[in-house]
């Protein structure tokens, strides 16, 4: 055993006794040559477990020093009917929303997760879940950090046309509805606002189709039954409804999608429609990516109605090989009718990579709620991040 692979297994030790789970970058689409989320994930519309073509792009093409991107570092290559992976995340935040509280501070585990993959050769059939920890930082206890539960945020089976990128799928199972930009940080308003937030996978019927330059996907969602134990994911407010996402792509540099979401449960209905849009210019290294959302919601005992918008905005630099700067605008009004509902956060984001598996995250955010008024209240938000992956 090398030094290299000593140090690796000291951090998973250290990472699991002090401990997010694994989304999409979308900031790697097109700024690492590669066109298609799918590329480096087993789940169609990305996220979650990468697949060998992933791992060796982390060594190759995302870190700034390279290294191993394979399993614990290429200590033992698993199966290729059987693929396993896990992410810890540690994160240190100081929040200030103005008060006497303020600010506050805490270091925490947010979250420790493992992945398992197994396919049946040739069949194209395979089963995927992902579990673990999820870290809470709880009410009156300062600078402490708890794993609170063991959960299960996705579990499915899937079928995709055996050794074929071009191909139709079929996934049923716990999983986010393919829809907006899947940005990683929940607390990010296209997220957050539009129910996609941690922990709020809905349970799907899932088919579409994957091309080189273009995919489509459409979803029936429901979301999980009161009756289901809070570790398979008894929470979220969706109802029942369907998602449809479709994405074309140009020249290798430019992608435009289209989205459409409808749910309805026993106190509302909300529609809602949208689109997101990408733009890598080679030359300067950087990324141009925006979602923009409108929903309609209806209420459905004592009238009423409201129209929302959520919308992104953002620039990610790519200076040197593993290492993004990233500036973003979100915005998020309840009722457009209503100028009070509002809310604007202005971001500045920088990632690391030095090694394969091992990332840097730091993030900043300035907030204003009921923006526009007199009384509008800013906040600011500073989070350090530490994220290794198996």
């Amino acid at each position: 055993m090398t030094h290299r692979h000593v140090v690796a297994w000291l951090v998973l030790v250290l990472a699991w006794i002090a401990p997010r789970g694994a989304e999409a970058y979308p900031q790697f689409q097109f700024s690492s040559g590669t066109e298609r989320c799918a590329d480096c994930h087993f789940a169609p519309a990305g996220g979650g477990l990468i697949n060998m073509w992933g791992r060796n792009e982390a060594g190759d093409t995302l870190s700034t020093f390279g290294g191993n991107g394979g399993f614990l570092h290429g200590l033992w290559t698993p199966p290729n009917w059987l693929a396993l992976g896990g992410d810890l995340r540690n994160a240190f935040i100081r929040n200030d929303v103005g008060g006497a509280a303020s600010p506050e501070y805490a270091v925490f585990p947010m979250m420790a997760e493992l992945y398992l993959r197994g396919e049946i050769p040739d069949t194209g059939l395979s089963l995927y879940v992902a579990g673990g920890y999820r870290g809470n930082v709880r009410s009156g206890e300062t600078g402490a950090g708890n794993l609170e539960a063991f959960i299960s945020r996705e579990h499915y089976v899937m079928w995709k046309k055996a050794s074929a990128k071009a191909a139709p799928y079929v996934r049923l199972g716990r999983f986010y509805a393919p829809f907006g930009l899947r940005l990683v940080e929940h607390i990010d308003y296209v997220r957050r606002y539009n129910r996609y937030n941690l922990y709020e996978e809905t349970y799907n019927l899932s088919g579409g189709y994957l091309d080189k330059d273009w995919e489509v996907h459409v979803t029936a969602l429901t979301s999980p039954p009161d009756s289901f134990p809070k570790s398979l994911g008894a929470s979220g407010t969706h109802g029942s409804g369907a998602a449809a996402y479709g994405e074309k792509r140009f020249l290798s540099m430019a992608a435009l999608g289209l989205q459409s979401r409808f749910t309805s449960n026993e106190e509302q209905t909300f529609w809602q429609w949208g689109g997101i849009g990408k733009l890598w210019i080679e030359k300067a290294k950087l990324l141009f990516m925006g979602e923009l959302d409108v929903g309609h919601r209806a209420v459905k005992f004592g009238g009423g109605s409201a129209t929302q918008l959520v919308s992104y905005l953002g620039a990610t630099l790519v200076p040197l090989q593993g290492l993004f700067v990233g500036v973003a605008h979100e915005r998020y009004q309840e009722d457009l009718h209503i100028s009070r509902t509002a809310r604007n956060a202005f971001d500045l984001e920088v990632n690391f990579l030095p090694f394969a598996h091992f990332e840097f995250i730091a993030l900043g955010r300035y907030q204003l709620v009921g923006s526009g008024q007199s009384d509008g209240q800013p906040a600011r938000m500073a989070m350090l991040q530490f994220h290794y992956y198996l």
